[in-house]
């Protein structure tokens, strides 16, 4: 899921005031509960208030080195959400510096299976179908469609369902599924040419990309636009093979569109390799089709290893920071010395024999 949406209620809205009054009051407050203050302030939308905080974090002289990173990495996220991508990059790449000094602790990463559930992939055709109804050509794209295409189902690590469509059917495609019950939560962080949308009974989330046909008709552009396109530097662009060429095809819910030729779009995507099954990969930062690495791509690439590494999903972070440097960056020092922390905190995790 792309666009950083916000889920949260009166009760979140209540907890952050809760805290902002403990922070006001300048007393001592656990570690734990200033990180979800910062995680809550970023949903609420509220950046300028974490800015401020992290910031008055970072310049206390008695910072501990294990909470370095945190206040970097909501730092990068506060001035992301303000449109500061250059800055907010900057704050990662310190985030991740810190983290090379940091103690780093390891939690095998859980087993996603939440789109194992039949009744998920009923949802998806439903969708559709209701889109289709309503005159809108939307179909499956990213991993929904590697999933169905390679393994005639959803990926089940997948985390979200995800619908491609050209991008002036956006708003079409909203009226239809809001009334079928689709909800579309506040975005935080909103992307021009994506929706997020959010099944409150199934408790699934639909990401509609849109795309947008080149003037000779040989491609089309996707990814992340915010800001209307401005500036250029700022967006996360991919490139798919055009026109765009859709069949009509009679699914389990009703008549559906799909591509008709699915393989190349998933070459484009994923590569040559895109049958071989790789849970780890990333396709925000590692597709195929990605237009050079803009300061949004990385933005979003070292706040995942970063965001990997404070879990203490060890493994998830040196196959994202491999990812970086084989398609991006392969000389990036401070990358190659995360790579490297990361490959001997692994060796030394696995036990003997």
């Amino acid at each position: 899921m792309a666009a950083q949406q916000s889920t949260s209620g009166p009760c979140a809205a209540a907890e952050f005031n809760a805290l902002s009054q403990r922070l006001q009051a300048g007393g001592v407050i656990p570690p734990d509960d200033i990180r979800r203050w910062c995680h809550l302030g970023l949903e609420l939308g509220q950046p300028g208030l974490v800015q401020t905080v992290c910031q008055n974090l970072l310049a206390a002289p008695d910072v501990h080195p294990a909470l370095r990173p945190y206040w970097l990495f909501f730092l990068g996220g506060a001035l992301l959400h303000q449109r500061r991508v250059e800055d907010g990059v900057l704050a990662l790449r310190e985030a991740l510096e810190a983290l090379c000094v940091a103690p780093l602790i390891y939690n095998p990463q859980p087993v996603m299976r939440h789109l194992a559930d039949p009744q998920i992939e009923a949802l998806l055709w439903q969708a559709l179908a209701q889109l289709a109804a309503g005159g809108v050509r939307a179909f499956a794209h990213a991993g929904t469609l590697l999933g169905l295409v390679r393994e005639n189902r959803l990926l089940p690590f997948d985390k979200d369902l995800d619908l491609g469509l050209l991008v002036e059917e956006l708003p079409a495609a909203h009226q239809i599924l809001t009334r079928h019950g689709w909800q579309r939560p506040p975005q935080v962080f909103p992307i021009d040419n994506m929706a997020t949308y959010h099944h409150p009974a199934r408790d699934v989330v639909l990401d509609l990309c849109g795309l947008a046909p080149q003037a000779d008709g040989a491609s089309l552009l996707g990814g992340f636009w915010i800001n209307h396109g401005m500036p250029a530097s700022h967006q996360r662009v991919t490139r798919f093979p055009g026109p765009l060429r859709l069949e009509r095809h009679a699914g389990p819910a009703g008549e559906v569109w799909r591509l008709q030729d699915p393989v190349t779009w998933l070459e484009a995507f994923y590569g040559k390799a895109w049958r071989l099954p790789d849970p780890a990969f990333d396709t925000i930062i590692g597709a195929h089709n990605l237009v050079g690495f803009s300061a949004l791509t990385q933005w979003y690439a070292y706040s995942r290893i970063t965001n990997a590494c404070l879990n203490g999903y060890w493994e998830k972070a040196l196959r994202l920071t491999h990812l970086v440097l084989e398609r991006h960056t392969p000389e990036d020092g401070l990358l190659l010395r995360i790579a490297s922390i990361l490959g001997g905190h692994i060796a030394g995790a696995r036990p003997a024999g």
